[in-house]
């Protein structure tokens, strides 16, 4: 480069450089400028609502969703875990009560079952039989019982009218002391008697057979007449033998008649007792033939009565019968499914007659009671509302459980008339019921109460002063509170 330009491009450099800095400068500066936070205005201040205390109806009611279920339906299940044997109904089949509608794979119990009946079969026919036995060991000592009373009985009339040993003692003391005076005046009088007796028979004679000796009266009359000739000789003759009195041989006759007679009665008395002691005994062995001895047999039949009675108990867990008639509404048990105890598995429903059933939550469970009335609104018929009542509340807020944890009812029932509706389980309805109703009342929204440390309160605005003024308040719902005390129709409150 030549000399001559050299201060010329110096000049331009410089002017450059400082044009440079100048344009930094003024950058700079911008870029100062722009950082400068731009002040943001306040938030207006929100203007909060307010609300006039008005006078009217405040009704404290609740609601809940219920659907409409059948009155009589049964939730049914298997009693033990498995796997689905046999399904012998589907969803929507009638049924009748005591229908079997599965059952589980129980083979093997069915064979245990029936070898247990069998057993108990045995059991109970040889039970009959001893008892049969035993009833005819009853009768039979009963009957020899009887007999031998009947034996003592007789023995002891015999023995009551036994008198030959007085008979053979006073013909034995007769043949010792010999004929009383009064013996031989009774012989002298039988032997007049029968001497008069031959007189008579001989005039009768007489007077017949002097007119006929050939007739047949003779002959009878000459007959009468030897009889009494020869009574007349008998009596001579016993009167000759009762004067001389008894021989020896008579006095020894009459001695051995009275030991005999002594002996007899002396058997008769041993019979008696010999026939008292069989008849304890006979009744100590009756008593125990009645209270009976086949315990052992007894014994096997109840146990092999437990045993049938276990079997059936555990096959009865694994097959579900229908309690009811109706229809299957629903069915979620198939062949070779596995299902655990006590889940359900049918429903089975008599829909001749519905109600409402519904699950409210506990905090409105503790408002509710049977028998409070309610409304019903039906989702199919949008704007239609029934009458009706609660009827059943779960347990503990009502009647509701069962006898054991697997019968407890958790649904709250509510009974209604549907009238000509067409309704059908499982249909939606709102429930609606009301807790108490006051007329004519001061209310507020629940927006415009305030609370604070459990006291209640609202802001009242008096010609742009807001004052706070404690109140009582009554029912309370969702859309107004009752205002017992505090406050008066007309004036304003600041809401929250």
């Amino acid at each position: 480069m030549s000399s001559r330009y050299r201060p010329g491009l110096a000049v331009a450099l410089l002017i450059a450089v400082l044009v440079a800095s100048m344009g930094c400068s003024t950058s700079a500066s911008t870029k100062r400028e722009e950082a400068t936070p731009t002040p943001i205005p306040p938030p207006p201040v929100p203007v909060k609502p307010t609300y006039t205390v008005q006078r009217g109806t405040v009704i404290d009611s609740l609601s809940f969703t219920g659907r409409v279920a059948p009155v009589i339906e049964e939730e049914l299940f298997f009693r033990t875990s498995g796997r689905a044997k046999k399904v012998y109904v589907e969803r929507n089949d009638m049924v009748e009560a005591d229908t079997l509608l599965a059952e589980l794979e129980n083979d093997d119990l069915v064979r245990q079952l029936q070898q247990a009946q069998i057993q108990l079969e045995t059991d109970e026919l040889n039970l009959a039989a001893a008892m049969a036995s035993q009833e005819f060991d009853v009768d039979k000592a009963r009957i020899d019982l009887e007999i031998k009373k009947l034996e003592l009985a007789k023995k002891e009339q015999e023995a009551a009218a036994n008198v030959s040993v007085i008979v053979a003692k006073a013909n034995m003391d007769k043949a010792v002391a010999g004929p009383s005076e009064t013996d031989l005046a009774i012989a002298r009088d039988r032997i007049e008697q029968a001497k008069n007796s031959l007189w008579g028979s001989q005039n009768q004679r007489d007077a017949i057979c002097g007119q006929d000796d050939s007739s047949a009266s003779c002959r009878s009359a000459q007959a009468s007449v030897q009889n009494g000739e020869l009574n007349v000789r008998i009596a001579e003759m016993q009167y000759q033998e009762m004067q001389k009195g008894a021989s020896p041989e008579d006095i020894a006759i009459a001695r051995a008649n009275y030991q005999s007679a002594v002996l007899k009665q002396q058997q008769l008395v041993s019979d008696i007792a010999i026939l008292k002691q069989q008849i304890a005994l006979a009744e100590r062995e009756l008593e125990r033939l009645e209270e009976g001895t086949e315990t052992n047999l007894e014994a096997a039949v109840g146990r092999s009565t437990l045993a049938v009675e276990r079997l059936q108990a555990q096959l009865d867990a694994t097959q579900i019968t229908s309690p009811i008639a109706g229809k299957e509404t629903s069915v979620s048990c198939y062949e070779g499914r596995e299902v655990n105890a006590y889940s359900p598995v049918f429903v089975v429903a008599d829909e001749a007659e519905i109600e409402v059933t519904a699950e409210p939550m506990s905090t409105q469970l503790q408002r509710l009671a049977e028998g409070m009335e309610a409304a019903i609104i039906l989702s199919a018929y949008p704007g239609k509302e029934l009458p009706a009542e609660i009827i059943q509340l779960p347990y503990p807020y009502g009647g509701g459980g069962g006898a054991t944890v697997e019968e407890a009812d958790k649904l709250t029932h509510i009974s209604f008339d549907p009238q000509d509706l067409d309704l059908k389980p499982g249909d939606l309805v709102k429930v609606i019921v009301t807790i108490e109703q006051r007329e004519d009342v001061l209310w507020l929204p629940p927006a415009a109460i305030r609370t604070f440390a459990g006291r209640k309160f609202v802001e009242v605005d008096e010609d742009g002063t807001r004052k706070r003024v404690d109140v009582v308040l009554g029912i309370e719902s969702a859309e107004r509170v009752e205002i017992r005390e505090g406050l008066q129709e007309g004036q304003t409150v600041v809401g929250q």
